[in-house]
């Protein structure tokens, strides 16, 4: 699955769409990974810290030297009132990590959303499950194999917002695996500290 600006793809609960995306490369020079400000539907600025930044994501895929997309992610399930998605990319733009995440106004709406989200990714053809360990407030994960590319995703429900990281032109292997979950462990807490600021701060 190649990924478009802002996707949140659907191993990692997008659309099942999302997977037939095409993804336009971005000089690296011209993005910012960190920190990322997206505007709430009530007109606040909310940093969110989730799309951690590349020195942040080349400790777990080295493979990936550059930031090829930043944005909202125009792909995200329900009524999120703010969301992110990052794109990472090797030299090549062969082999991609995407980082994503959805805040949402309560954590029923959130719930809601990873849900649906979840429904789609199980109906996408060839789709495989994931099995990984608990992460929040609950997993998803899976993998798919399109026109000979690998696609590997995590979702992550926790608390109000979604977080999912997806790999794209990595084999399913164990070690790859074990690399992703230690990436989404890693943004799922980014995730926590970002969303606990902004709360702090708006009292």
């Amino acid at each position: 699955m190649i990924m478009r600006k802002g996707i949140f793809t659907v191993l990692s609960l997008a659309t099942a769409g999302a997977l037939a995306a095409g993804v336009s490369a971005v000089p690296a020079q011209a993005q910012t990974p960190s920190p990322v400000v997206v505007t709430q539907s009530t007109g606040a600025s909310l940093p969110v810290n989730t799309a951690l930044p590349l020195k942040a994501v080349e400790r777990f895929f080295p493979e990936v030297t550059q930031v090829v997309s930043v944005g909202p992610d125009s792909t995200a399930v329900g009524r999120p009132t703010a969301t992110v998605a990052v794109v990472f990319a090797d030299p090549t733009g062969t082999m991609k990590v995407t980082v994503s995440a959805d805040l949402y106004g309560s954590a029923s709406a959130a719930t809601a959303a990873f849900r649906q989200a979840s429904r789609a990714a199980g109906a996408v053809p060839g789709f495989t499950p994931l099995t990984t360990p608990s992460l929040g407030t609950a997993t998803t994960g899976g993998t798919v194999t399109m026109d000979g590319e690998t696609h590997i995703g995590i979702g992550v429900l926790d608390g109000s917002h979604i977080i999912g990281v997806t790999l794209a032109g990595f084999d399913a292997t164990p070690a790859n695996t074990a690399r992703l979950v230690a990436l989404v462990r890693a943004t799922v807490t980014a995730a926590d500290a970002a969303v606990g600021a902004a709360t702090t701060a708006a009292r």
